[in-house]
C-alpha cells in the first residue's frame, strides 16, 4: 500500500491498527515539512448489519475499512525533527483516536464509503426525454 516505513503504530480494539507513515520532506535549508500519514485499518467491521440496514453490497467488500489523515507542520528545524513527530502522534492519539474508538465509527465510515461510491458524479443531468 505504502512505500514508506512505518515511523509508528498503534494496535487497538483487537486487530484495528493505526499506522503512522514518515513523509517528511526538506522545506527551505535546515527546516523541513514535517508529514505523517496516520492509516487505521478496521478489520472486524460487522458489514452483515450494514446489509440488514439496506445498503447493499457491504459483504461483497473484502478490504478492511481504512481511515486516512495528514498529520503536518512545517518550518521545523532538523533539532526538532523527533519531539515534532512525536507531538504530532500525540495530537493525534488525544483528539483523534477517541472517535475512532466509538464502536459505531467503523460502521459509519464503511456505509460512508459504500454510499459515495454509489453515486455517479455527471458533468451535466441525464435529461428525461
Amino acid at each position: 500500500m505504502n512505500s514508506y516505513l512505518t515511523y509508528a503504530e498503534m494496535v487497538f480494539s483487537g486487530s484495528s491498527i493505526v499506522r503512522f507513515y514518515d513523509r517528511t520532506t526538506v522545506y527551505f535549508g535546515d527546516y523541513h515539512r514535517v508529514r505523517l500519514e496516520a492509516i487505521c485499518e478496521f478489520v472486524d467491521t460487522d458489514r452483515l448489519s450494514l446489509e440488514e440496514d439496506g445498503i447493499a453490497g457491504a459483504t461483497s467488500l473484502n478490504t478492511p475499512t481504512v481511515y486516512t489523515r495528514i498529520l503536518e507542520k512545517m518550518a521545523v528545524p532538523s533539532a526538532s525533527l523527533e519531539s515534532v513527530k512525536t507531538a504530532l502522534i500525540e495530537d493525534f492519539r488525544i483528539n483523534t483516536l477517541p472517535y475512532l474508538l466509538s464502536p459505531e465509527f467503523p460502521s459509519k465510515l464503511l456505509s460512508m464509503s459504500i454510499l459515495a461510491k454509489s453515486v455517479t458524479a455527471r458533468k451535466y443531468p441525464a435529461s428525461s426525454m
